[in-house]
């Protein structure tokens, strides 16, 4: 029989909505959800990037009606990423809190009736370490206040619909998959349901505790240079829906990363979600611009720095065949955070809930969290395990690890499946400080990485794979020095960042690289540190802001393209 698909009833949001500024006050200082707008702001956007409110921390207030045709039993508010802290309203009532930042939220509103309601939601970007435990001023890289990647009401005719379909690959060699429907709230551990892949006729396949396993027929790998998609409609007695999947396995054996049991070499870059003109609300055209330089570099891997992906962007990564470190929000984490019971415990939520979210996209392949913490303290190593685990748990085949930056110290990796750092030799931020001459520049950055891979083979042996999660150096646009080479010129960014992959590229112990970054980012702006970024910009871009190439693309398109796995 053909099945005929009935698609869950989605509503989106996006446009403009009425708005008010609440200029350096928090959610509790904002008197909600009745407000005076006077002014009308877009979503998805950011309005600390308008003339208007350039800069401004405060509370967003919003608000917007919305119709419906039919009675819904309920509805999930689907935000895919904004500001630090939000609260969310539906007709007077409200439905949702988070502390999130950038992850994807979804608050079920209860029952809807047909005809007109309100949403109305208050956006907190004010950085107050006593509420905000996920977001600090020191760190590297600006919170907009904002929608990031819009809003949608997904609306269900009962309760008991099936909300999502997990698809894991068990056997890349055969095409086996299981699947895993993921209710809205409950419903039945065992039934049967017609199952279709790719618009052929549909079979029927029982479900035992709400799984099932089958094999795809007609099965085509997904892998970067072959990133093929399958479609799998599941259809019941009260239901329809359909999602997208790709059939692919990672692992590690010997010191490398496997994917569909070939080695594959990482060759990327690190990417942040930030542009000039729209902050972290960046667009469709512009998320395909920067995947397609990743291309025409050679490369085949983006680190998502350094908080979850937005759906938009992963299903690019999908369709192009890039590969994806995503990971869950936190940077350079201290000892008074590591040890905080409220911390770790959003820790474990945001990134519970960004591998669900993510667990259809056959791009990721790891799954990460903390960047750059204090992994040579006992509070860290426990906080790792955790994490770890919460990943594990949720079997959704990616690896494991975090960007490590106490690289001649760490003891938290015992847990991870790869082994990452990072590392800024001949900088003022890291070890061998000096630059000096051409031949000091390539000793030193030799050194560095020789040693550091020495360090983690003999305390956590030889058959994790290492990668190199950063490295760079920082050049302004346009600044030349073709004959000095001063540092912070696109002559010397580029010669560093030649000098790093020949000489990564060199040592066999070391399975991949992410540089930073691909492109300038805005970063902290009068906070923390007046003689820091120069005009609140992270440099470390080899394209800046607009996503202009700077000198060293052409160098590292030369060495992607000639490195082979």
């Amino acid at each position: 029989m053909m099945l005929t698909l009935l698609m869950a009833a989605v509503l989106p949001l996006n446009g403009l909505w009425d708005f008010h500024l609440e200029a350096d006050k928090s959610l509790e200082e904002t008197a909600m959800p009745v407000f005076q707008a006077d002014d009308r702001m877009l979503v998805p956007g950011c309005w600390d990037v308008a003339t208007k409110y350039f800069n401004r921390r405060g509370t967003g207030c919003y608000r917007r009606t919305f119709d419906l045709a039919e009675d819904a039993a309920n509805a999930f508010l689907v935000v895919e990423g904004c500001a630090l802290r939000a609260r969310f309203w539906v007709d007077g009532r409200e439905i949702g809190f988070s502390k999130l930042p950038w992850s994807r939220l979804e608050f079920p509103t209860g029952a809807l009736k047909a005809g007109r309601h309100e949403l109305v939601a208050a956006l907190d970007s004010v950085v107050d370490n006593e509420k905000v435990k996920l977001f600090w001023n020191f760190y590297d890289f600006y919170a907009h206040g904002g929608f990031y990647h819009g809003v949608k009401l997904e609306t269900l005719a009962s309760e008991r619909e099936i909300r999502k379909v997990a698809v894991r690959t068990r056997d890349y060699r055969t095409g086996r998959i299981e699947l895993e429907a993921i209710y809205a709230f409950d419903g039945p551990a065992d039934f049967t349901a017609a199952v279709s892949f790719d618009g052929k006729p549909a079979t029927d396949v029982a479900f035992r505790n709400r799984r099932a396993e089958l094999t795809v027929p007609g099965f085509k790998l997904w892998s970067p240079s072959s990133p093929n998609l399958h479609t799998i409609a599941l259809s019941t007695k009260h239901q329809a829906l359909s999602t997208r999947f790709g059939i692919r396995q990672v692992s590690t054996e010997k010191g490398r990363i496997l994917l569909n049991g070939e080695p594959i070499y990482l060759k990327g870059v690190n990417r942040h979600e930030s542009h000039v003109e729209c902050g972290s609300a960046t667009s469709k055209q512009l998320m395909y611009e920067d995947l397609m330089n990743v291309r025409d570099l050679g490369g085949n891997f983006v680190r998502g720095a350094h908080y979850p992906q937005c759906e938009e962007f992963l299903d690019l990564c999908d369709e192009l065949g890039i590969l994806v470190w995503e990971e869950s929000l936190g940077w350079g984490n201290k000892k008074e955070q590591l040890e905080d019971p409220e911390f770790c415990a959003l820790q474990e939520e945001q990134t519970r809930m960004m591998v669900r979210a993510s667990i259809n996209h056959p791009s990721i392949i790891i799954s990460g969290f903390l960047n750059e913490p204090m992994s040579d303290l006992e509070c860290c190593r426990t906080l790792v395990d955790r994490l770890a685990d919460v990943v594990h748990a949720e079997d959704s085949g990616h690896l494991v690890t975090f960007a490590c930056y106490r690289y001649l110290a760490d003891i938290s990796n015992d847990k991870t499946d790869i082994i990452a750092y990072n590392v800024y030799p001949c900088t003022q931020w890291a070890w061998p400080f000096k630059t000096g001459s051409a031949d000091e520049m390539r000793t030193n950055v030799r050194t560095a990485h020789s040693e550091i891979v020495k360090y983690f083979r003999g305390k956590y042996g030889e058959d994790k794979p290492i990668i190199v999660s950063e490295t760079g150096t920082h050049a302004d646009y346009g600044a030349r020095d073709p004959q000095g080479r001063a540092q912070l010129t696109e002559d010397y960014q580029e010669e560093f960042e030649r000098v790093s992959l020949e000489e990564i590229f060199a040592n066999p112990e070391i399975a991949g690289v992410a540089l930073w970054q691909q492109n300038d980012s805005k970063t902290y702006v009068r906070t923390h540190n007046a003689m820091g970024r120069e005009y609140g910009i992270n440099t470390g871009g080899i394209y800046d802001l607009y996503r202009r190439p700077k000198l060293a693309v052409e160098s590292v398109r030369r060495l992607f393209r000639s490195k082979g796995n």
